[in-house]
């Protein structure tokens, strides 16, 4: 399996100088005062590695971004770019130590998420090779998902609060909900192996589900039965209605007649209401023309009277007067032919003849058609009183009709109203039966068998990780019986017959190191998922012999402590401490003093 190693931790800033870090290929151990920021370099890299927050310090004001320069098995350098308090993480194939000025080569959301792949925890995932792998989500359902690399982070990257928790190293979050999902990611780092599917058998939820299921149906039959209208069963019903279906027969055979017989006559009362609004309209119409063909006959007459008047005048005008200037052109004397006032009268005297001939034939032609329009009124008229006559007839014929009718409809209503309530019933008792139906199945579905439980870690691969990690505590020289167990039920660890939780913060905390360091060591020797680093803060600092009232911690147990993951290269160890380390550590490890004796330094930022 591939496995990552951590370059070096920078965080950045607009005119501000590079805070920086190295990480040896092996051991670096960081070490000095408090207050340094040697604990912050620790949440930094969890922060890079995905955690949802960083803590801020006064120190880190006006620094904007953080970068984590990572190798590969394969030699490539990336680095990681996130600023503080984003969401996206930005990656660049190359080693950057500065306020990146270019576009990265990807840029990925923090979330992680099984169903997209540009995202920091499935990018990591790709480098160690176990994208898609999948582990446990719930023991009670067998659920599965997939595997997130914040999964495999508090593994690795252990604060000093997380170191003396009494919680067990394998449950990082303490919620039971969450359990069986964690102890299925411990199993898969020791065994490799993916969880298998499995059954999902009934759960008490889903049991209490069934029984309400049950218990409602029959809330439901019973407020169904009391909404039954008639007291008889179902066969009963049917042949009431086959009764009622005849009664109804006969009495449309009795009454059909009538009824067609009203329906003739409404229908012929419809149209004689058409017709009477068409006479109304055609009347309207008539009236109106006559009113205007009124008008125009007194036009005409009154042309016809000043016609006569203006030949009578011109008769009299061309014999007073025959010398002088002509009365009708204006003509002087001189210019006057012989006879012309006469000519004058004649050629007027025609001119009105002929005005008075146009204007009298289109008087006559007018009064013509103003007699056939009142003789169309006439008609009109009479048409539309036989209509008036024959409307009330109908009227009254259908009174009668309504008259005969009315018993004959009463009977046929609550014959119908009978029916109705028949057929209501008949289909509540089809409800009530299909909730039978559906209460029976449920009855006789036989529960479904309880879900295999999740196989837990092989004997074999569980004894030999229990050895591995006393190996450890037994290169430490912790002293006292070193003998490891891993309870698989409650994910405890007991060393000596004594589970961690029992013991002092001191103990917790040593127990906790020699476990994430085992576990480095035992997947790296056997070539199985792990990041490849181990990030410890505060292992040492509050440990001390047993019995003893000295809070110092013993050198015997330091001094191995060291040694040994310094000889040991199955996995690069990163060391937060207040207390320094063995001084032959010098030339064999990366180390950086804060803020103690022969320190350059006085924290991870710059004074």
């Amino acid at each position: 399996m591939s496995a990552l190693t951590l370059v070096h931790l920078t965080s950045v800033g607009p005119d501000r100088p590079s805070a920086t870090v190295e990480f040896g290929p092996h051991l670096t151990v960081i070490y000095g005062a408090s207050e340094s920021g040697k604990s912050y370099i620790v949440e930094a890299i969890d922060y890079m590695l995905g955690a949802t927050k960083l803590k801020p310090i006064r120190e880190a004001e006006g620094y904007t971004h953080i970068l984590l320069g990572i190798r590969t098995d394969d030699g490539d350098l990336i680095t990681l770019c996130r600023e503080l308090g984003g969401n996206k993480v930005d990656v660049f194939h190359t080693d950057i130590r500065t306020l990146p000025t270019v576009a990265p080569n990807q840029q990925l959301n923090v979330k992680h998420s099984p169903k997209a792949d540009n995202n920091l925890s499935r990018h990591l995932l790709k480098i160690l090779g176990v994208d898609g792998r999948r582990v446990l989500k719930s023991a009670a359902q067998a659920q599965l998902r997939t595997l997130s690399f914040r999964d495999l982070a508090h593994l690795c990257v252990i604060s000093d609060t997380r170191m003396a928790d009494p919680r067990s190293p394998v449950l990082a979050s303490g919620q039971n909900t969450s359990a069986p999902a964690e102890k299925s990611i411990f199993k898969f780092l020791l065994t490799g192996e993916d969880e298998p599917e499995r059954t999902a058998g009934t759960s008490d939820i889903e049991k209490k589900v069934g029984k309400g299921r049950i218990d409602l149906l029959d809330q439901l039959i019973i407020e169904t039965q009391s909404s039954l209208s008639i007291q008889a069963n179902e066969l009963e019903l049917r042949a009431q209605l086959n009764r009622l279906e005849e009664a109804l027969a006969g009495a449309t055979a009795a009454n059909g007649e009538l009824v067609a017989q009203r329906s003739r006559l409404v229908e012929r009362e419809r149209a004689l209401a058409t017709q009477t609004t068409a006479n109304r309209e055609r009347v309207g119409e008539l009236r109106t023309l006559l009113g205007r063909f009124g008008l125009l006959r007194q036009q005409y007459e009154s042309d016809l009277d000043r016609l006569q008047m203006v030949a009578e005048a011109g008769t009299l005008l061309g014999y007073f007067f025959r010398e002088g200037p002509c009365i009708f052109c204006g003509a002087a004397p001189e210019h006057q032919p012989p006879d012309h006032q006469l000519a004058e009268t004649e050629d007027l005297q025609t001119a009105v003849a002929a005005e008075t001939r146009k204007t009298t034939d289109l008087h006559a032609d007018l009064i013509t058609t103003m007699e056939d329009l009142e003789e169309q009124l006439t008609q009109l008229e009479n048409e539309h009183a036989a209509f008036t006559t024959e409307s009330g007839a109908l009227a009254a014929e259908i009174r009668r009709l309504d008259e005969r009718l009315a018993p004959l409809q009463e009977d046929t209503q609550a014959l119908l109203t009978t029916r109705s309530n028949i057929q209501a019933d008949l289909a509540l008792h089809a409800q009530i039966q299909r909730l039978e139906n559906k209460k029976a199945t449920l009855s006789s579905v036989t529960p479904a068998p309880a879900p295999t439980t999740p196989d837990g870690i092989p004997a074999a691969d569980l004894a030999d990780f229990e050895g591995t990690v006393r190996e450890v505590l037994t290169a430490w020289k912790v002293p006292g019986d070193n003998r490891v167990t891993y309870d698989q039920k409650t994910a405890e660890i007991s060393v000596g017959d004594r589970p961690r939780s029992s013991r002092g913060r001191g103990m917790r905390s040593i127990i906790h190191a020699a476990f994430a360091v085992a576990l480095a060591r035992y997947t790296a020797t056997r070539n199985l998922p792990h990041p490849g680093f181990v990030v410890l803060d505060s292992p040492l600092l509050t440990y001390r012999e047993p019995d003893e009232d000295d809070v110092k911690i013993p050198y015997d147990v330091v001094a191995h402590f060291y040694r040994t993951l310094r000889d040991d290269p199955s996995a690069q160890i990163i060391i937060v401490e207040n207390v320094d380390p063995p001084h032959d550590l010098s030339g064999k490890a990366t180390l950086h003093p804060f803020q103690t004796a022969g320190a350059e330094r006085r924290g991870f930022y710059p004074s």
